[in-house]
């Protein structure tokens, strides 16, 4: 059936929408809606994990990746997942979790890299100097000081170790998750 201009006037002429209704279906549309997945996972995941939706797919919540941990870097979320926290301790990339791993959902990375990435605040420093630690304890040399005085993170050399963060006594770091 060709729907033409005249097969839509004759639809809508015995149509009436108020503009009550008309209200009601754009709320109860975008209610009805799902949400796209998200690209970034809700925390941090384990270094080697697959993309989020594959990683939740594939992962058994059975801690073996956690247990493995030597660092105690990894620690069960509360929907039972690995969670990265690193907050006491950095992730020095020894992939024992990742060997741990029984079901895939964390994989052989060519280069080590936890996906987070330090975001520097501007408590990090005193208008006339700063401390630098970040930059010296980095061991990718990934971090430098800025012309504003801040530090910075060059994304590309930083595989998200956290050393920064756990080096860091103003707590002006934090860290977030990349794709």
């Amino acid at each position: 059936m060709n729907k033409t201009e005249r097969y839509y006037q004759q639809y809508m002429s015995h149509r009436h929408v108020s503009r009550r209704g008309l209200f009601r279906a754009f709320v109860t549309a975008s209610r009805n809606v799902a949400p796209p997945p998200a690209a970034i996972p809700p925390w941090p995941l384990p270094p080697g994990a697959l993309t989020t939706a594959q990683f939740f797919a594939q992962c058994d919540k059975c801690q073996q990746c956690v247990q493995a941990c030597p660092m105690g870097v990894l620690i069960t979320h509360q929907e039972g997942f690995p969670q990265l926290a690193i907050e006491y301790a950095s992730c020095d990339g020894c992939a024992a979790c990742i060997q741990a791993c029984p079901t895939g959902a964390l994989q052989p990375q060519p280069r080590f890299d936890t996906r987070l990435r330090p975001v520097f605040t501007d408590a990090c420093i005193h208008s006339s100097r700063g401390c630098d630690r970040c930059v010296e304890v980095c061991p990718q040399r990934a971090c430098s000081v800025g012309e504003s005085g801040l530090p910075k993170a060059d994304a590309d050399g930083c595989n998200g170790c956290g050393e920064c963060l756990i080096q860091c006594d103003r707590q002006a770091i934090t860290l977030h998750s990349v794709l």
